[in-house]
């Protein structure tokens, strides 16, 4: 075999070992029955193994590569990369929320969206659940060994976990534990039914109880409002750089990027006056009235129906843009309640491999977000098509890849496209009308919000109220959904930044693309070199769009 390849699939392999999560949300069979190992000895021994993997990718890199040889190695470096700064982050130790990106939180909505395809997946499940107390716990001890250095989590995110927590203990019966639903004519059925309600009673909730209480025990000296950000912690300021480096692949400073995000809310805010005007919106108050007030007052069966439509007609256009091979149509469906009412936006989540689901775009019919006024529309085209479905579930189909580069989703590059997708779509003809462009800006806006307050938080020491009260006047979306979003930008660090940084990259290469080949430039080819080779860090791609351009040697003069 391939020396690249095999380490890529050694690695990936060990990966969803580690992450049994991520599998089970892709549908990769064979992880389903395990937990992850976070105690501190656990990652400190999955550390060693990535060092090793670290390795091994860069004596391979000393020879001579093939071009898809020498993406593939990148892949797996920044993925090792990736692991390792995690690691030494040590999120554990002071993470606390009610939202589903970690914790308890996360692995109930993994549970919540769970597909039992036959008996011996039911099986899998039920093992998990068994095995969930001691991974519970595991968190729970990273916790207080984080307080013992000093490393708290913040109080009111604490706050909220715990009411979190006795709102799902209130309700046994309703546990997201309970929610999927065992093979249909499976014989096993009633016994494996009851054995999961004695896990969930006997294992689940108390361990959930255990780490609320722990919560509990750690509020009075938690992190205040007004000390949100990693700079407030011991080694924090080394966790955001590692963090800033491995969300963006790219070495940018946080005054950089603070001021990227400054200069694009100006520049859209200044586009939001001009399009109101056509419509009768004069100034930016106007305007944003207009979009905050239609944010959650369309009936959620409506508001669906019309994501849907969005969605399908992105579908009827997409070969017009995109080469072949095309997904399978997006489906659309609400969230479980237990990622709903926690305030999450619209999202989605690719094909599970073993066919139990298609690629879905979860709407939240319980809270007002993003996505639910006159953002629908582009808030469909980031997530289903030309966005994240299109890209993700198109990847799926290019089985010639390695599984690393089909199954892993790398942030920069994936938000990165979603948010350049939004602009695809205006620039196709896709919005309806002013109000859907009105919404696209305000969708935008909130991306270069993002890299204000990310860096403000965790770089300026930002409070969590001023964090909220800018993005609230520079994003015209319900108070409540924004003040979700700082929360969400508080407990991953970094990631706020991957649109914007991720999206000006792709469309840097597409500006640079069209000036070197004039009239042979043609965006469903240059959409194949961007997406073709996986979700690749931003200095990866760029090397691979060159690689695209150069003609083939002896092909005569450039075009």
């Amino acid at each position: 075999m391939d020396p690249v390849r095999d380490l890529a699939d050694r690695f990936h392999e060990r990966w969803l070992r580690v992450n049994p999560f991520a599998a089970s949300m892709y549908g990769i069979s064979g992880y389903d029955d395990l937990m992850p190992d976070d105690s501190e000895t656990g990652h400190q021994s999955w550390r060693a193994e990535a060092e090793r993997f670290a390795a091994e990718a860069a004596a391979l890199g000393e020879g001579d590569l093939t071009p898809a040889d020498a993406v593939t190695l990148d892949c797996v470096a920044q993925a090792v990369k990736s692991e390792i700064a995690g690691i030494d982050m040590a999120a554990e130790e002071h993470t606390v929320t009610a939202m589903q990106y970690s914790g308890p939180a996360g692995f109930l909505a993994v549970a919540a969206r769970t597909v039992l395809l036959d008996g011996d997946a039911a099986e899998n499940y039920l093992t998990r659940l068994k095995r969930s107390g001691a991974w519970l716990d595991q968190i729970t001890e990273r916790l207080r060994a984080g307080a013992a250095k000093g490393r708290l989590p913040v109080a009111p995110l604490a706050e909220q976990a715990v009411a979190w927590a006795k709102e799902i203990l209130a309700s046994p019966d309703a546990s997201p534990v309970l929610a999927p639903v065992p093979p249909p004519g499976w014989s096993r059925a009633d016994a494996w039914a009851a054995e999961r309600v004695s896990a969930s009673t006997s294992v689940v909730n108390p361990a959930l109880a255990r780490w609320a209480e722990a919560v509990a025990e750690l509020l009075p000296d938690a992190r205040p409002a007004d000390r949100p950000g990693l700079m407030h912690l011991p080694g924090g300021e080394e966790d955001y750089a590692r963090a800033v480096r491995v969300q963006t692949t790219l070495p940018l400073t946080t005054a950089e990027l603070h001021q990227t995000g400054l200069d694009h809310v100006a520049a859209l805010e200044a586009r939001a006056v001009e399009i109101g005007a056509r419509i009768g919106l004069n100034g930016l108050e106007e305007v944003f009235a207009g979009i905050r007030g239609s944010a959650g007052q369309i009936d959620p069966s409506e508001a669906i129906r019309r994501a849907t439509a969005s969605v399908r007609r992105a579908e009827e256009h997409a070969a017009e843009v995109f080469p072949a091979p095309l997904p399978p149509p997006c489906d659309v469906t609400p969230m479980p309640d237990v990622v709903a009412n926690a305030g999450a936006a619209p999202h989605y989540t690719p094909p599970r491999l073993d066919g139990g689901r298609a690629g879905t775009f979860w709407f939240n019919t319980r809270r007002p977000t993003a996505g639910t006024g006159w953002d629908i529309d582009a808030v469909a085209f980031h997530e289903a098509v030309p966005g994240h479905h299109l890209q993700l579930s198109r990847l799926q189909l290019l089985e010639h890849l390695p599984a690393l580069q089909r199954q892993r989703s790398l942030p920069v590059f994936s938000e990165g496209w979603g948010l350049y997708a939004e602009q695809l779509a205006e620039e196709t003809g896709l919005y309806p009308d002013e109000r859907g462009q009105l919404g696209a800006i305000a969708a935008s806006l909130m991306r270069a919000v993002r890299l204000v307050v990310d860096t403000g938080l965790h770089a300026l020491g930002w409070s969590r109220e001023r964090a909220v009260e800018y993005a609230v006047a520079h994003v015209p979306m319900p108070a409540e959904f924004m003040a979700a979003e700082i929360d969400r930008y508080i407990v991953m660090p970094g990631q706020a930044l991957c649109y914007l940084t991720g999206k000006l990259e792709i469309l840097r290469l597409r500006d640079e693309a069209r000036a070197r080949l004039g009239g042979a430039f043609s965006l469903p080819d240059f959409h194949a070199a961007v997406l073709d080779h996986g979700s690749l860090p931003m200095p990866t791609l760029d090397r691979s769009i060159r690689a695209w351009l150069e003609p083939p040697e002896g092909a005569g003069e450039e075009p």
